[in-house]
């Protein structure tokens, strides 16, 4: 996972949750702030625990089910 690509991703939710506060429902609110706590977690760890990548990714995916927007967003990051 490119380390420089997670934090741009980072970023870009803790953005979308400062954006939305209230626009969202909860359920959706959750995902993000679970990827988000995700996300610091295995930077904290210094992107060693497999484990927590796999976790990182699937909160991903689910957060970007909920916000397709997001994903158009980050593929313009990636570029």
């Amino acid at each position: 996972m490119n380390e420089e690509l997670l934090k741009k991703m980072l970023n870009v939710l803790l953005d979308v949750k400062a954006s939305m506060r209230d626009a969202a429902d909860t359920r959706a609110t959750e995902q993000l702030d679970e990827a988000i706590k995700l996300i610091l977690g295995y930077i904290e760890t210094g992107y060693q625990d497999t484990g927590m990548k796999h976790a990182v990714l699937s909160a991903l995916g689910k957060v970007l089910e909920n916000f397709p927007s997001i994903l158009a967003l980050i593929q313009i990051l990636s570029k």
